[in-house]
């Protein structure tokens, strides 16, 4: 069995890719400059783009980019062409990550075959974000099965979270655990027994994805976007959404005037300038905590539990904060912020167990493989690149014409936003 893995972290917006090849720690796999990939989608003739090139085309309404995956999947008529073949729509998602699994043979582990003599055997799993529901689980996993990769897997995320805080005494074995997470501005409660990570219940709540300062920040600077730019045609919401990990990091150093770059959804970076004043005037007028607090409360009397028995785990930067923490600690007894180590101890954890069972997965023997009647047509296969030298230089398809270059944008969650020179001035 080869010795090597990909996975693959998928939620509504983008997929984010690992790998890890015989004994070495694992490492993110990147293509461009990031491994975090948007989930767009470019198809015109024989090119095929997957990522921010494609968004780009997207935003320009261009009839070839496909975005909103999930959505337009639920469409069985619709359809895109490739090497004058039809093709369902839901095939996009599998052409893109088979186009970073051919970059990874060729250029991870330097072999020069093409993808399909790999199908069967290549060990990939799939770890999906709370934002993805069971039948786009299903889904996804169904692809891969039906183009023939046979060594696919789901990877029980929590579970291995929870029994390495458990070695680190950061979890006690015999407390119920509610895990939250924010994506997307939706908050997701999931209730677990104990650390084995037996569900006993889960809500949703829209709106209610951060803490309210980041929300709040989110929306000034939204505000001021397009007080700036008034050409500019936003979904105010979906922006706000798609700011707050961005204004999560922004809080963590705050300062009298809160000024820099934002990304927005379209890949478009806009500057901006707002003042804390402002942000805390605004905060006093908020009072939504009633809402968290009856989900948790109507969980717990579900499933017969007191608010002693229950330690709350706080899974995304969006609400891992001291604010947030301190309004849940007035009512709650036990709640904790997942802390960076954490995640990548339990990044660690997946890869060992993955090694540790060969990179291989147990044949279920109530699952018969699908028959394929003939493998999906591949996607043209990517040479080995060499190491990026600009963002501009990342390699196209040919046949597409050139587009104006995009400004390389720096990863927001990690590295501090740097200013332009100057600020617009007012008018």
């Amino acid at each position: 069995m080869m010795g090597f893995c990909v996975l693959a972290k998928i939620s509504k917006r983008t997929v984010t890719f690992w790998y890890q090849s015989d004994s070495n720690p694992y490492a993110p796999l990147k293509m461009r400059e990031s491994n975090e990939v948007p989930l767009y989608f470019y198809v015109n003739g024989n090119d095929f783009i997957f990522g921010a090139a494609a968004r780009e085309r997207f935003y320009r309404n261009d009839p070839h980019a496909y975005g909103n995956y999930f959505e337009i999947v639920k469409d069985p008529a619709k359809h895109f062409s490739i090497y004058g073949n039809k093709k369902p729509v839901k095939q996009l998602f599998y052409y893109g990550v088979e186009q970073y699994l051919s970059h990874f043979l060729n250029t991870v582990l330097y072999k020069s075959d093409s993808i399909e003599s790999y199908r069967q055997q290549f060990p990939l799993r799939f770890l999906f974000d709370d934002d993805i529901e069971d039948n786009e689980k299903s889904l996804i996993e169904n692809l891969f099965q039906e183009a023939g990769y046979f060594n696919v897997d789901r990877i029980r995320y929590h579970h291995i979270l929870f029994n390495i805080l458990t070695q680190k005494q950061i979890l006690s074995s015999n407390k119920a655990i509610l895990f939250m997470n924010g994506v997307d501005d939706v908050l997701y409660l999931n209730l677990y027994k104990n650390s084995k990570a037996e569900v006993l219940g889960s809500a949703r709540l829209v709106g209610q994805g951060a803490d309210p300062r980041v929300k709040i920040l989110a929306d000034m600077i939204v505000e001021y976007i397009i007080l700036q730019n008034s050409y500019l045609s936003v979904n105010k919401e979906t922006e706000i959404a798609f700011l707050l990990p961005f204004c999560a990091a922004l809080l963590q150093n705050i300062s009298a005037i809160i000024k820099g770059e934002a990304e927005l959804s379209d890949g478009n970076r806009h500057w901006f300038n707002v003042r804390e004043r402002n942000l805390n005037d605004r905060l006093q007028y908020y009072a939504n905590d009633g809402m968290i607090f009856a989900a948790i409360d109507d969980l717990l009397r579900t499933n017969n539990l007191q608010a002693d028995d229950l330690m709350i785990l706080l899974g995304s930067e969006e609400i891992s904060t001291v604010y947030f923490s301190d309004k849940l600690l007035k009512k709650y007894h036990h709640v904790l912020a997942l802390q960076p180590v954490d995640i990548k101890d339990t990044m660690q954890a997946i890869f060992q167990t993955i090694a540790s069972a060969g990179y291989s997965v147990k044949v279920r023997a109530t699952i018969a493989p699908p028959v394929l009647a003939r493998p999906p047509l591949p996607i043209p296969k990517l040479p080995p690149p060499l190491p990026p030298k600009k963002e501009s230089s990342a390699p196209k398809p040919i046949n597409i014409p050139r587009l104006p270059e995009i400004k390389a944008s720096p990863n927001t969650k990690n590295n501090p936003v740097k200013p332009p020179p100057l600020p617009p001035k007012k008018g």
